[in-house]
C-alpha cells in the first residue's frame, strides 16, 4: 500500500468579527424574538419613470414610454398617459409589471386589429409603432 504524507499548517486563532451593525435588520431580529412585527419605513413612490422595456421577447421598446405614478390607499397606479394604459399593484414594481402585460396585450391586440381601428385607437398605434419594434 502506497504512502502519503500530509502537512498541516495550523494557523493563530483570529478574534471574531464585529457584529453586524444594519439597524433595520438589527430592529426585525429583536421584534421577531419578541414575537412583534417590524415595520420598515415607508418606502416613496417616484413621480414619474421611462419605461424601456415590456418583459416580452417579441417586443422591443426603443423609445421609452413615461409612466407617471399615483397612489390610492394602500395601492400604486403606473400610468402611461400617452398610450391611456395602466397597471395597478401593491407597490411600485407589482404596478410596472402589471403595466407592462397591458401595454403588451395593448400592442398585439391592436396589431391584429389593425386594420378596423377607429381615430382613437388609431392615434394609440402611431404612438405604439414609434415607442415599440416588433422583432
Amino acid at each position: 500500500m502506497p504512502r502519503t504524507d500530509i502537512k498541516v499548517q495550523i494557523q493563530k486563532e483570529s478574534q471574531p468579527l464585529a457584529p453586524f451593525r444594519d439597524e433595520a435588520n438589527n430592529q426585525y431580529l429583536i421584534d421577531a424574538l419578541k414575537g412583534r412585527n417590524y415595520h420598515s419605513q415607508k418606502i416613496m413612490t417616484p413621480d414619474n419613470i421611462l419605461l424601456g422595456t415590456l418583459r416580452d421577447g417579441r417586443i422591443r421598446v426603443i423609445t421609452p414610454i413615461k409612466v407617471n405614478f399615483t397612489r390610492e390607499g394602500k395601492h400604486v397606479i403606473a400610468e402611461a398617459v400617452e398610450l391611456d394604459e395602466f397597471g395597478f399593484g401593491d407597490n411600485t414594481s407589482e404596478a410596472i409589471v402589471d403595466l407592462q402585460r397591458a401595454i403588451t396585450e395593448l400592442y398585439f391586440n391592436l396589431d391584429k386589429e389593425r386594420s378596423r381601428l377607429g381615430i382613437d385607437l388609431k392615434r394609440i398605434w402611431d404612438i405604439l409603432q414609434e415607442k415599440i419594434l416588433k422583432r
